[in-house]
């Protein structure tokens, strides 16, 4: 038994508890998490992410790893709480390279509880079918998904087949001279007679199996197949206002597709020649205010961080150690096919659009076309040969139109159904 001396240190350890927990919780981090997203995206997004590394470390459960006080200090002075002697706040500068970090005076301590608050709840996406996720994005790939219909075909095959065993063993009871074992009773007459039924079971197992290797055959068919594929990218450019918009040609960017396999990712010096003056300050939204009031655009700002280019005194920052844009790639054929982008863009003399669909009008581009190889094969037997002002043809060009006499000459007719073209 406890003392009353024993009793009454318990109860005071307990009591120190629960106050320190109710202190807690009272002082987590109770923000608007939907005002932190948009205060997250215009003054914290061009350097951080939720999930990953971007210039600075992912901020996904900050909370947990420092307390709320060290964070207020961090986000509104680095460089102050750095020069007090923080062991913490030395170490993240150290880490990553002395990259400084913006100072932000100007955010209230419930800005940036809304700030933290967001950090903790993420973004949440629905699920088609159901339930959502939180933290980070979902990128949808559509096409008709068929789990349900072959897991319901192969638990109605999987039934069948026991029933037909079960037949079996009763058979060979008989033939040993022994009783049958009656395994559908239970279930009652009408379902005993369809299973004792050979017709019916015989015609069902059919039905469920052409079925389920008709699913089957859609599902293996669509294998490889990204279609409509739209990943999330690095920086969110919006093809619609550089390529729709500003009409800018989609060889200024991509300019290897003309001369190499490959249409090329272009490089950030590519995009500095106009973001160097362009910081999408005097982007205005709907109603005419500016976007971002009157500040850089977040999306720019990524670039100057890749490349070190120092917006305020417009200049490129000495000694910087550039760091590579991630972009992720939409339009990826397999390895045994061969394309070369230069045949189609100088040769053919097709247009980007035929393949990539309208870029033009894509705030963020997907994949078009299915690009399969039947697709391809489509193609090639449309395709009419474009003969006028072009030097790749001018050798044979009489040549194949003395061959075919007037008739529209395809892709196909000079060898583009050829399998050594794309598979040699």
């Amino acid at each position: 038994m406890y003392t009353s001396s024993t009793k009454r240190r318990l109860s005071t350890l307990l009591a120190a508890f629960f106050f320190l927990f109710s202190v807690t919780t009272v002082s987590a981090f109770e923000g608007d998490a939907s005002n932190g997203k948009k205060l997250f995206k215009s003054n914290c997004a061009s350097c951080h992410k939720l999930d990953k590394k971007l210039v600075g470390p992912a901020l996904t459960g900050v909370t947990d790893k420092y307390s709320e006080e060290w964070l207020l200090s961090w986000i509104r002075n680095n460089a102050e709480l750095r020069a007090s002697g923080d062991e913490d706040a030395i170490a993240i500068f150290e880490e990553y390279n002395g990259s400084v970090m913006s100072a932000f005076p100007a955010l209230s301590d419930q800005d940036i509880f809304d700030i933290l608050q967001y950090t903790i709840e993420g973004d949440k996406k629905v699920i088609p079918g159901g339930g959502d996720i939180a933290g980070g994005t979902t990128v949808v790939v559509e096409g008709k998904n068929y789990d349900s219909e072959i897991t319901i075909g192969l638990g109605i095959l999987l039934f069948l087949m026991v029933m037909l065993l079960a037949r079996m063993k009763n058979t060979l009871r008989l033939v040993q001279g022994k009783d049958p074992v009656s395994i559908l009773d239970e279930a009652g007459w009408f379902w005993g007679r369809l299973i004792n039924n050979k017709g019916f079971v015989t015609v069902s197992t059919v039905v469920i199996t052409v079925a389920f290797l008709s699913q089957l055959y859609g599902w293996m068919m669509g294998v490889g197949m990204e279609q409509n594929y739209q990943p999330e990218q690095p920086i969110a450019f919006s093809h619609a206002l550089h390529a729709g918009e500003n009409q800018i040609d989609c060889n200024y960017c991509h300019s290897s597709a003309r001369h190499s396999k490959h249409s090329g990712i272009p490089s950030a010096n590519v995009c500095m020649n106009c973001h160097m003056y362009v910081d999408g300050s005097e982007i205005t939204d709907d109603a005419g205010n500016l976007k971002y009031d009157g500040e850089g655009s977040p999306e720019i700002a990524k670039i100057y961080a890749a490349i070190g280019w120092d917006s305020e005194n417009r200049e490129y920052i000495e000694d910087y150690e550039q760091q590579p844009i991630k972009w992720v790639r939409i339009h990826n054929l397999p390895d045994l096919a061969y394309f070369n982008h230069s045949q189609h863009v100088n040769a053919a003399q097709l247009e980007c659009q035929e393949c990539h669909g309208p870029v033009e009008t894509m705030e963020e581009v997907y994949q078009y076309s299915e690009l399969t190889m039947g697709w391809c094969i489509n193609c090639h037997r449309e395709t009419e040969v474009q003969f006028n002002k072009n030097e790749y043809y001018q050798d044979f060009h009489e040549e194949l139109t003395e061959k075919y006499h007037g008739e529209k000459i395809t892709a196909e007719k000079i060898g583009g159904l050829e399998c050594g073209k794309c598979h040699y």
